[in-house]
């Protein structure tokens, strides 16, 4: 068990890394705060034609996982909507990230084994709420297997980051909205972990697979509801895969929050269309084909999968 107290020449190498990538550098200069107000002002301006469209009484939402599914295939985003189920695979990060929040406040020496054990009763006893219910139906069987991938998953969280101290104001599933055009259109996010306060906050998303390409789209959005509820940016933004322990890190500068605005105002015109105006799907075969609710139906992702591909 790693002490608390540890100094950092205690820590192991793959903890030692990733205080290399996620510690502030000397001499670091947060982003002038006029970068927000212009940030701000590109995002209204780029939703403003579509606000106009939308009443207060049917708003748009917009969150990170439905920006990747109408980006990545508008077919299969319209077929998955209103189709999501807990399974054991999804809830098990719910877990980990629970583990790692009562860890920070844990009295006395951390098992694994029994933490996981405390983040299961505490999920399944918020009735109503995430995946209570789901939890509290599973069989033996499944309730071991989903304690199994958990504890896995925060073994190697616990062997890859050092303890987090309070100090470093650590915080898990944090929930943030940005509402605009008095309150036409939302930016929701959850982000898996968070270091720091405003102005000087890392942002982390724990992965327990493979890093891909679009991991940095979803973090950069993170980063700019983050800036526009905050009126601060991020530090920095890191994808950090539990399997590899490896980190994808990439610093918050205007041009990252650009890139972000750009795709918000891609994707909310695409949901709009897709959702609102009955626009015609574009297909775009890809990874997501493997799960898409169409895929025993939909001809070019079977032909995409039966050729085989490379994930990026």
């Amino acid at each position: 068990m790693i002490k608390p107290t540890m100094t950092t020449n205690e820590l192991n190498p793959m903890q030692k890394s990733v205080v290399d990538v996620l510690g502030k550098p000397p001499g670091w200069v947060p982003l002038p705060l006029e970068v927000v107000d212009s940030i701000r002002e590109q995002v209204e301006t780029g939703l403003a034609p579509l606000a106009k469209k939308l009443s207060p009484d049917r708003p748009l939402f917009i969150s990170k996982s439905s920006l990747t599914a109408v980006h990545g295939c508008e077919a299969n985003y319209l077929a998955s909507l209103d189709t999501f189920e807990w399974t054991i695979q999804n809830v098990r990060g719910m877990v980990m990230h629970k583990a790692v929040e009562l860890s920070i406040n844990w009295r006395g020496p951390i098992e694994p084994a029994l933490l996981v054990d405390e983040a299961l009763a505490r999920l399944e006893d918020e009735e109503g709420r995430g995946p209570s219910e789901f939890i509290a139906q599973l069989s033996p069987g499944e309730r071991a297997q989903l304690r199994s991938y958990a504890v896995d998953l925060y073994t190697k969280f616990e062997e890859s980051f050092p303890p987090l101290k309070a100090a470093w104001r650590p915080v898990t599933e944090s929930a943030a909205r940005v509402e605009l055009f008095g309150g036409l259109i939302f930016l929701s996010t959850r982000v898996d972990l968070t270091l720091g306060g405003p102005g000087s906050k890392v942002i982390i998303d724990l992965k327990s697979g493979r890093i891909y390409s679009n991991y940095r789209e979803d973090l950069r959005f993170y980063a700019l509801v983050e800036s526009l509820r905050s009126g601060q940016p991020p530090r920095r933004l890191a994808t950090y895969s539990l399997e590899s322990a490896r980190a994808d890190v990439e610093e918050v500068s205007e041009g990252v929050l650009q890139a972000a605005v750009r795709r918000v105002v891609d994707g909310a015109n695409a949901i709009y269309e897709l959702t609102r105006e009955d626009r015609e799907p574009k297909l775009s075969p890809g990874a997501h084909c493997r799960w898409c609710p169409l895929n025993s139906t939909c001809e070019t992702g079977q032909q995409f999968l039966e050729r085989g591909f490379e994930e990026d």
